[in-house]
């Protein structure tokens, strides 16, 4: 797992950014079609993209029309690739939001 915070949002689009002590093993993960976002279990969004190039990773999410935006810790859950094709050994299996203690 790869703790995210949120550094952003707009049009729809959750911005997440992982710290630069991740940016090694998230060069060499894929994003592959339909991987989901939950929120309280519910499947809030999906993973459009993940942008390594930068200093802290960013992984942008396409939420839900009829999700409601959360500030506060989420988490990527990585796995290895479903495509014997895959380029890269690893793959987003979800990205999470990570309830806090009130």
């Amino acid at each position: 797992m790869v703790p995210l915070k949120v550094i952003g949002m707009a049009h729809g689009i959750l911005f997440l950014a992982a710290g630069q002590e991740y940016r090694e093993r998230l060069k060499e993960t894929a994003v592959e079609p339909a991987t989901p976002l939950y929120v309280d279990g519910r499947r809030d969004g999906l993973v459009v993209r993940l942008d390594s190039a930068h200093d802290e990773p960013l992984l942008l999410v396409q939420l839900d029309p009829r999700a409601t935006f959360r500030n506060g810790p989420y988490q990527v859950r990585l796995r290895h690739p479903l495509r014997r094709s895959a380029t890269k050994p690893y793959a987003v299996e979800s990205v999470e939001y990570v309830k806090t203690a009130p």
